[in-house]
């Protein structure tokens, strides 16, 4: 054999092992599972608001469809429309300005991570928040059930500061 010939084979097999590395590598970035965190929990009433964090680090864009509240006997699902949670008028243009609940479908592009705020209306149960706290998710036509122990419990005061942020 000849050094070219030699040279030849190592740049061929070198080729090879790199696509096959891009292969197998792209392959599992399509497949990376979307991950759902809560963040703070707020009761008002018969309504839970709740703040997800949902991170989609695959390299195609993910939806959640519906989201699902199962309370003691009740499954209730999350709003399907923008309701409005807190309105402010800016003295200065005397303008309105409103914050709303976000709505499904959730749409989360690749390679992101988004903060929601979903509502949860006409509860039965007294007693809303728990220790454990399940749902249901609809990501991307599959059903995904997961529990969250609930770290932060907002206040009605502290939902206020909150909720003024997202009028910024």
């Amino acid at each position: 054999m000849t050094l070219y010939e030699i040279i030849s084979v190592i740049v061929a097999s070198l080729a090879f092992v790199l696509s096959l590395y891009s292969a197998i590598n792209t392959y599992y970035e399509k497949h990376i599972k979307t991950k759902v965190y809560l963040r703070w929990v707020h009761e008002a009433g018969k309504q839970l608001n709740v703040c997800f964090l949902i991170s989609n680090m695959s390299s195609r864009p993910s939806t959640i469809t519906n989201i699902y509240f199962e309370n003691h006997d009740e499954t209730v699902e999350s709003t399907w429309f923008p309701a409005k949670i807190t309105s402010k008028t800016n003295l200065k243009t005397l303008a309105e300005q409103h914050a709303f609940i976000d709505c499904t479908p959730l749409n989360i592009p690749p390679r992101s991570s988004k903060a929601f705020i979903v509502g949860f209306q006409y509860l039965r149960s007294n007693q809303i928040i728990r220790d454990k706290m399940k749902f249901k998710f609809v990501i991307d036509g599959t059903d995904v059930y997961m529990s969250f122990h609930p770290k932060v419990v907002l206040d009605n005061n502290q939902i206020k500061y909150v909720l003024e942020n997202r009028l910024k």
